[in-house]
């Protein structure tokens, strides 16, 4: 049978976004969310994450989490197309590197660390950026140097005269 009609609720609606699994720790349900949507530029919309599937998505490594939208002028369509700003918390801490830092060839992602005047090449993967700077995971601590601009031209070992800059 053929349904000739289809109620919808046009005041509140259920927002589900996919959430790469590495940026869904440390965000509780309850957690105010901003997105935004294409019908209104510059406008910003607020709402809390309800529920969270605590099950990951095989083919795109995501998990569903689902934000509940109050929307009492019936402004937003439903099926519309959001842009979310996630919250990323991570429970540990991190380090970002200049985005320029990061190179990548064909086999690896990576960072060039400038010990004692000699370059290492060091395997990272990448997380969220921040303006220019970018999550690095890998064998990096703490005040190490790095290249300011990542290449594989400059080869590991090669004997190098850094110059400090500020990245920010």
């Amino acid at each position: 049978m053929t349904p000739i009609v289809q109620i919808q609720t046009l005041t509140r609606h259920r927002l589900v976004v996919p959430v790469p699994e590495y940026d869904v720790a440390g965000i509780p349900e309850g957690t105010v969310v901003s997105f935004t949507v294409p019908a209104f530029p510059g406008r910003t919309f607020r709402a809390p994450i309800a529920r969270i599937s605590g099950a990951v998505d095989m083919k795109t490594r995501t998990m569903p989490v689902e934000l509940d939208v109050s929307d009492p002028h019936a402004e937003l369509d439903p099926g519309t197309f959001c842009e979310v700003e996630w919250p990323v918390r991570r429970p540990y801490p991190t380090l970002f590197v200049p985005a320029s830092a990061v190179a990548s060839d064909l086999e690896r992602s990576f960072v060039i660390r400038i010990r004692s005047g000699r370059t290492e090449w060091v395997d990272v993967k990448t997380g969220a950026a921040s303006g220019n700077l970018v999550e690095a995971f890998g064998n990096l601590k703490d005040g190490d140097q790095v290249a300011l601009r990542g290449t594989d031209q400059l080869r590991a070992g090669a004997e190098v005269t850094p110059r400090l800059v500020n990245a920010q």
